[in-house]
């Protein structure tokens, strides 16, 4: 049920670490809008929304620079019944290695519900996490975007 997704970007880990833990640079790939607080126990809030910032209370469950990142994550509002609810929220870990000149980046999304709902909440997120690894790696692997810049 854990959906699992493994990429290698061309660039060190410093560069992939700030991408997912520096609010310009998650804004650029992951949510138009974010509230990153880089401490365990700190808000990681993701707006689909720019204009609308009501605190989703989504935190840092585990920040050990530069290896592993987990954080709950709430799903956009066509979910929330599924995935939105106090105590009833997914989580996502990433792992960094640094491979000699490249990043192995991992994540793994997990709390998904058996149910139809949850199952078809699982199936956009799948979809979701690929195009948003795209996106990411095409930015920190290009000559000017704001995530390839140190």
């Amino acid at each position: 049920m854990t959906i699992k997704h493994e990429i290698l970007i061309e660039k060190e880990l410093d560069l992939v670490w700030r991408a997912w833990t520096e609010e310009d640079r998650v804004k650029a790939w992951l949510a138009p809008a974010a509230r990153i607080e880089p401490w365990e126990g700190g808000r990681y809030e993701l707006y689909p929304n720019p204009n609308d910032q009501t605190p989703t209370g989504c935190k840092l469950l585990k920040y050990e620079k530069p290896r592993v990142l987990q954080f709950e994550w709430k799903g956009p509002e066509i979910f929330a019944e599924t995935m939105n609810l106090d105590g009833d929220l997914t989580m996502v870990q990433v792992n960094f290695k640094q491979l000699e000149d490249l990043t192995r980046l991992s994540v793994m999304h997990i709390g998904w519900k058996n149910t139809p709902q949850g199952m078809a909440a699982r199936q956009w997120h799948v979809r979701t996490w690929l195009q948003l690894l795209d996106e990411l790696k095409a930015g920190i692997e290009s000559e000017d975007h704001i995530l390839s810049r140190p």
